[in-house]
């Protein structure tokens, strides 16, 4: 499974992009089938084709800007296309509209309150699973690190607060999840900032994954060139006159300023949210299966439970990134060379 990802990484933003298309699916089908009553659905043999309806909608809608995007590159393609990007927003409204007429056309007496109960769970999970995760493929045009890192941060927030947790756990953190601790939270959250800021240094040195992808097909061999954004530039700031002389002590040499880059102090505000914040997409998810009762959201993954098992983190902290880069980070610009 580690191998599988790393290998879509190495493939590039396309492969990337395919990744992502396939969890949002497999996770829409998992929320979307905990709702489900089967002997209500018999009677109502639309349902099950609306939910892929709204779904294929604003997969359009979404991927739509992404691939006008891409295609910018290829004007000989993009001139073919060029009526349908420049009326995407219509048309996607448009074929909203017609699920919507087709939902309300098949509304039957009996059924109201379940038939409008699961359009409300349709659109939360359109929501909470599609738009949320969508944060990703926007990171993904910004550069692979953007999407590789919250990922990274996200995985190893959980391991180091299992192994505190494990070790030195004696309180509850949330009655949602009971073998959350107060140790594992913390202990973890503190770990996941020192491996946020040291993995940042490792990862900036490598355009493929700092450098707006040219074209879709990139991949790791790909000799990547552009303009570094000025965050990933070391720079040398001079350390404050207490701080030089307890280090040049314990390290026994002096020691004036320091050499970081500016993405390593950002991280640290990636890695808090993703120490802090994060968590609670999981306890989030925990409730919503305390809810319906169940121990899985489903079984795609072996010995895991479901595919949404794994993720429930992942997508706010993707739209946390995205928000945060837009706010914070992109106001350098950032051109393609060559």
């Amino acid at each position: 499974m580690i191998g599988g990802f790393f290998t879509v990484i190495a493939l590039g933003p396309l492969s990337i992009m395919l990744m992502v298309l396939c969890l949002q699916v497999l996770i829409y089908r998992e929320v979307i089938s905990m709702s489900s009553v089967a002997k209500k659905e018999r009677d109502l043999p639309w349902s099950r084709a609306m939910n892929a309806y709204f779904l294929v909608c604003l997969e359009y809608y979404l991927y739509g800007h992404n691939m006008h995007r891409a295609l910018e590159r290829r004007p000989w393609l993009e001139a073919h296309l060029r009526p349908v990007f420049a009326h995407h927003t219509f048309i996607s409204f448009s074929l909203y509209l017609i699920g919507f007429v087709w939902f309300v056309g098949t509304l039957r007496k009996g059924y109201y309150r379940f038939q409008m109960g699961q359009f409300a769970w349709t659109h939360m999970a359109l929501g909470l699973v599609v738009v949320q995760s969508q944060y990703m493929i926007e990171n993904i045009f910004e550069g692979i690190f953007w999407f590789f890192l919250p990922i990274a941060l996200v995985i190893v927030n959980d391991i180091f607060a299992y192994i505190f947790g494990f070790f030195f756990g004696r309180h509850q953190l949330i009655e949602l999840s009971p073998k959350k601790t107060w140790e594992g939270y913390i202990g973890g959250g503190l770990m996941t900032m020192v491996f946020g800021f040291a993995f940042t240094a490792l990862l900036s040195d490598w355009k493929f994954m700092v450098c707006p992808p040219p074209s879709l097909n990139m991949t790791v061999f790909s000799n990547v060139q552009c303009d570094v954004n000025p965050v990933f530039v070391p720079k040398e700031y001079a350390v404050p006159g207490a701080v030089s002389a307890l280090l040049s002590t314990l390290l026994r040499r002096h020691i004036a300023s320091v050499t970081i880059r500016p993405v390593q102090f950002h991280s640290l505000a990636i890695s808090a949210f993703a120490s802090l914040i994060a968590p609670f997409g999981g306890f989030f998810a925990s409730g919503v299966k305390r809810a319906f009762n169940i121990k899985d959201f489903g079984n795609s993954i072996p010995g895991h439970g479901g595919v949404t098992d794994r993720f429930d983190c992942q997508f706010i902290m993707a739209a946390f990134s995205h928000t945060y880069y837009v706010s914070f980070i992109k106001l350098s610009s950032v051109t393609i060379a060559g």
